[in-house]
């Protein structure tokens, strides 16, 4: 292969390779009859509890009781502690079982829990910064699935706190 030719099949494959790293969290995918009520990063709610979840770092997830206030209606997140992010989920029918998995960055596996939705019932599913060895940035990943059905997957875009100084889930700060 002459070296023009070689060299333009490595400045395409470099650009293409720097489009895809700099394109940042994929749009988010709902099933048929699953949709979002809410989005993004939102408010740190008084009105939580925690469940057991043994597939999680924790061991546990905190289950909020009511409809989260979204705050900031998007996709980039702020590694810093205690912001709150996820969706507010939707079904147009009950399904029992829920397997809920979370993927942080380089990991090789994601956390997961169960849960269920209930129809037309929304269902806040998150992630709070908790710990520092949390604030990883780079893609996170949440997906649901029914069996073998995806039933949604969100891309997070978790980026330095100091690219976000405003974003936060302290919604008191908020005017």
């Amino acid at each position: 292969m002459p070296l023009l030719v070689r060299h333009l099949l490595a400045v395409l494959f470099a650009a293409i390779c720097a489009t895809i790293v700099l394109a940042g969290p994929v749009p988010p995918f709902t099933a048929s009859g699953i949709s979002f009520a809410g989005l993004g990063v939102y408010c740190d709610e008084d009105d939580t509890q925690t469940e057991a979840a043994p597939g999680t770092s924790l061991g546990y997830v905190h289950i909020l009781r009511n409809q989260p206030r979204i705050a900031f209606s998007q996709q980039e997140v702020p590694a810093r502690l205690g912001v709150h992010f996820g969706v507010v989920v939707v079904s147009d029918r009950d399904i029992a079982v829920v397997r809920n998995e979370t993927w942080k960055p380089g990991a090789t596996r994601p956390e997961v829990w169960f849960t269920e939705l209930a129809a037309k019932v929304p269902r806040a599913r998150g992630f709070v910064f908790e710990l520092e060895d949390e604030l990883v940035t780079g893609i996170w990943r949440m997906d649901a699935f029914d069996g073998d059905l995806l039933l949604y997957s969100v891309e997070w875009e978790v980026k330095p706190a100091s690219d976000l100084p405003g974003i936060s889930s302290n919604c008191d700060l908020l005017s």
